[in-house]
């Protein structure tokens, strides 16, 4: 696993994430870890005809350093008749901090993650870099996403 010097603002676009969580060290024990973690499908490649297969491996998307989280995310009020799905993003973009203090050696980023559904959904924050692993190999998919089986695997390599 390297971290990605590379950005692409919509190298995850419809993507689904399914899972987010914080990783958090232990400043006591002298782990400043502050990572934003993604569980995502993540499109290797569209289908080239209309009816052919997408290319889909589950991978996990950290952002590293992490700061400022900022989630806003409305899935509206069914009454109990809609379970939660994945959410779905649009894009990712993001422009460099000039006077941050989380890492004093390296650049800093504000990032923000648009999603497609829920519709106007957003999440916030800053960080210094990003790292992507695919957890299994890639697999042909009539749909963007993975059945849930298929999202287990552990770390295999990175895109």
């Amino acid at each position: 696993m390297t971290n990605r010097s590379e950005f692409t603002p919509y190298k995850w676009h419809d993507n689904p994430i399914y899972a987010l969580r914080l990783e958090i060290g232990d400043p006591d024990a002298g782990d400043w870890r502050s990572n934003l973690v993604l569980d995502i499908d993540h499109i290797m490649s569209w289908p080239r005809t209309l009816g052919g297969d997408f290319q889909v491996a589950p991978a996990t998307l950290s952002f590293h350093h992490a700061a400022d989280l900022h989630v806003a995310i409305d899935c509206g009020d069914t009454g109990g008749q809609v379970a939660l799905h994945e959410l779905s993003i649009d894009g990712i973009t993001r422009e460099q901090v000039e006077n941050q203090k989380v890492c004093l050696d390296r650049p800093y980023y504000r990032w923000r993650i648009e999603l497609n559904w829920p519709a106007g959904g957003t999440i916030r924050f800053s960080a210094s870099g990003y790292t992507q692993v695919l957890r299994s190999r890639p697999v042909f998919s009539a749909r963007p996403r993975l059945p849930a089986s298929c999202r287990s695997a552990s770390p295999e390599h990175e895109p």
